[in-house]
């Protein structure tokens, strides 16, 4: 069997995370999809859903997991 992560900066914060690009949380910036770390997903849970009376977007349970390699 064969894993995969990938490793990058977070778009909010810019520290190193690793995560399945699947299910990573992720925002839009200059027409490219970036990734969040779990802090900054829920910084931006708070600002976007939140605070405008909305139920926050869950965070998928392997966002921050290895990807199975089929």
């Amino acid at each position: 069997m064969t894993y995969s992560l990938i490793h990058s900066e977070c778009i909010g914060c810019q520290r190193l995370i690793s995560y399945n690009a699947d299910h990573v949380p992720s925002i839009v910036v200059e027409g490219q999809r970036e990734p969040l770390c779990e802090a900054c997903h829920g910084e931006w849970n708070q600002i976007h859903r939140v605070a405008h009376g909305l139920e926050p977007i869950a965070l998928h349970p392997n966002a921050y997991a290895p990807k199975k390699e089929d």
